[in-house]
């Protein structure tokens, strides 16, 4: 790896990290981070996420139990599209990475494709799940349950 390479991905790692520090002091709670689905603070923290992909050049959408899904098209409009995300809610007094950092992380390989004006054969498509963690409804997986049909 040359230096450069190595300086651009410690400053896209740095981004990351600075992200999911963003993204923590998004919480329900002053003492910890908690967000349950259907919150306010889920929402800021999708809202949030939103941005970064839109300005990652993906559509994004919502689907009908609140999953924020962004879209990365690939040089063909009917390429099939790999799927690669995570979650944003929480479970109580989480820790900050938990579910974030794949979603960021996901976030990351796409803004540099963007910025380097680079089209995959394929899309990628990134949901960010809005309940994994079954913390509100007693419920694991709603989100991705829901995401697969």
């Amino acid at each position: 790896m040359t230096r450069a390479v190595a300086k651009q991905t410690l400053a896209r790692a740095s981004r990351v990290m600075d992200q999911c520090e963003e993204l923590s002091r998004l919480s329900e709670e002053d003492t910890g981070l908690t967000r349950r689905y259907g919150t306010s603070a889920l929402r800021a923290t999708q809202d949030q996420v939103d941005r970064w992909m839109i300005a990652a050049g993906m559509t994004t959408r919502r689907d009908a139990i609140g999953n924020l899904i962004g879209r990365y098209d690939g040089a063909a409009a009917a390429a099939p599209s790999l799927v690669l995300g995570s979650h944003l809610d929480s479970v109580r007094d989480a820790g900050k990475y938990d579910g974030p950092l794949g979603v960021l992380v996901a976030l990351a390989a796409v803004t540099h494709l963007h910025e380097q004006g680079i089209r995959l054969p394929f899309a990628i498509e990134l949901p960010a799940f809005a309940d994994e963690e079954g913390l509100r409804f007693h419920t694991d997986y709603l989100g991705s349950r829901a995401y697969l049909g």
